[in-house]
């Protein structure tokens, strides 16, 4: 049972019955609150989590409350607005001159591909460019030239 009741009447019934006045009803057992995390989608949360999101706190309100934030979420603290900037600060030294990059591949031949009207770049590294879509040009010329 767990809650306080009253007895309206002699009776041989045990409550919860009309026989018996609820006086408090059971309540939840002694549940603490308990901070999780940051709130993730698809997680399942528990009556008394806390979770952060958006900078703001939340307390879930029963279990499996749903996403947060909404009707199964309390709001604890909300995000504050960003404080004034600081003052600029002075530029610092000039790093060491980075070594010397390896060169840009260069263009070594093409692959053409005359059925998807299509020039591929091969490069100096054995690596492929994208390929250049031919067709939308040879259709301006051919409707040029018509």
């Amino acid at each position: 049972m767990g809650g306080t009741y009253q007895a309206r009447c002699d009776t041989a019934r045990t409550p919860p019955h009309e026989d018996w006045a609820c006086l408090a009803a059971k309540g939840r057992d002694a549940a603490m609150p308990k901070i999780i995390g940051t709130y993730r989608e698809g997680e399942t949360y528990s009556y008394l989590n806390i979770v952060a999101l958006g900078g703001s706190s939340f307390i879930a309100r029963t279990d499996d409350p749903g996403p947060c934030p909404g009707e199964g979420w309390q709001l604890i603290a909300s995000a504050g607005r960003p404080g004034k900037q600081g003052p600029k600060g002075e530029r610092g030294e000039a790093g060491a001159r980075g070594e010397r990059g390896l060169p840009a591949p260069g263009i070594l031949g093409w692959r053409i591909d005359r059925e998807a009207y299509t020039a591929t770049p091969i490069m100096s590294d054995d690596s492929e460019a994208p390929p250049l879509q031919l067709r939308p040009l040879f259709e301006q010329f051919h409707g040029e030239a018509g």
